[in-house]
């Protein structure tokens, strides 16, 4: 019987780690890759971007050997519905750096990022997609992802305590 126990114990457990870690680090809040000699990473704070909130966004761009060089010349474009909304017009930044900015509108917003390479004096580019929730839209997704959850546990715990009887027959 405690195997039983035990077993529920370890599932529940589990679903809330699940759920913990959809909330803390959601797929769509990040997305790194390599753009010509470098590589360069995207991420929000909060990892998950609210409509009408500020929003930092954080650029990081590392060279071959996997270090933040000085300076890089880089351009920022946002759109959303193939329309662009915000630029970070080419300039010269670290290789760290953040913006602020505030999302208009739930959805998927692709940034296009223009990175030029000081020694193929290329322009080599890059798009990023990050997608903002609505308050309600984040609500609904927490309250579908537990209510799917709880009707597996309810299951289980069903099979799990129930007593397998059988009809006695006697005539």
């Amino acid at each position: 019987m405690k195997k039983k126990y035990l077993l529920l114990l370890v599932y529940f457990g589990f679903f809330v780690g699940l759920v913990t870690y959809e909330i803390l680090h959601p797929p769509f809040s990040s997305d790194a890759a390599k753009v010509g000699n470098y590589e360069v990473q995207v991420s929000t704070t909060p990892s998950v971007p609210d409509v009408g909130k500020d929003t930092k966004i954080h650029f990081l761009v590392l060279n071959q050997n996997g270090n933040p060089p000085d300076n890089v010349r880089m351009g920022v474009k946002i759109y959303y519905d193939d329309e662009l909304v915000k630029e970070f017009p080419p300039d010269n930044y670290p290789g760290a750096w953040d913006a602020d900015y505030v999302f208009q509108e739930p959805g998927n917003h692709v940034f296009k990022v223009d990175l030029f390479d000081p020694n193929t004096g290329g322009t080599d580019s890059y798009d990023f997609n990050i997608t903002t929730l609505s308050l309600y839209t984040s609500i609904f997704m927490v309250l579908v992802i537990a209510g799917v959850g709880g009707a597996a546990g309810i299951i289980i715990a069903i099979l799990l305590f129930t007593k397998r009887t059988r009809p006695n027959f006697r005539y």
